[in-house]
């Protein structure tokens, strides 16, 4: 598994390399303090998995894998616990608070699902299924992404509905939307839809399943484009 650490910290970063050389299935391909060096290297790289520190200078960890087109398998190292939540909302594998322990680490890579494989198979399993992790009160669900049938807001929340479970999660649906993927559409301000789980289209409502949802007039042109 080729592997990358980042971090401005010259023994924070000797720690993660020390730690990797003790894992057979790691290839730790380079090493970066400057975190704009590596975003550059990233782009033209492919790996399987980043170390990657949050509070850096020039770019902090979230910028820095914003900034990327192909976003790899991530696990976030950093002294600061207050980043953990923020850090699952962008689908990170783990979060390691430093000084990392070599069985926290271990841990840590042993979350990460290319176990060796190649890119190009790695590649088909991500077509294939998608989960992304959201945080309900203190619990962090992991939901495939084919069962997700919708996403309803309510106030400050939205709701992601499954064909098992509704699960109540803090953010707006803008947020919501950028945690799926282009399998989904909103048509209503305050719905998200699976297209493929769609039964039935009409002018002013679409079904799924039992559930009857309002289209939005503002979205009607491009829902009924998109069916």
């Amino acid at each position: 598994m080729k592997c990358v650490a980042i971090d401005d910290e010259v023994n924070a970063l000797k720690v993660i390399e020390l730690h990797a050389e003790k894992v057979e299935k790691l290839e730790m391909v380079a090493t970066f303090t400057d975190p704009v060096q590596a975003a550059d290297f990233l782009e033209k790289n492919r790996v399987d998995l980043v170390f990657l520190d949050i509070n850096m200078q020039s770019l902090n960890g979230f910028e820095l894998l914003e900034s990327l087109t192909q976003k790899p398998q991530v696990i976030f190292t950093t002294a600061y616990s207050e980043y953990a939540l923020k850090s699952y909302s962008v689908d990170a594998l783990d979060y390691l608070m430093k000084p990392i322990s070599f069985s926290r680490f271990l841990k840590a890579v042993n979350k990460a699902d290319t176990g060796g494989k190649s890119t190009e198979s790695t590649d088909l399993i991500a077509n294939q299924e998608k989960v992304i992790s959201v945080k309900s009160g203190t619990t962090i669900h992991r939901i495939n992404l084919d069962n997700l049938l919708y996403l309803e807001a309510d106030g400050n929340y939205t709701k992601f509905v499954t064909d098992k479970e509704s699960i109540m999660v803090l953010c707006t649906m803008k947020e919501a939307l950028n945690k799926v993927d282009d399998r989904f559409i909103q048509i209503h301000r305050s719905y998200g839809v699976a297209i493929s789980k769609v039964n039935k289209v009409e002018v002013h409502q679409l079904t799924i399943g039992d559930r009857v949802i309002p289209i939005g007039a503002s979205y009607r042109k491009e829902v009924l484009k998109r069916f």
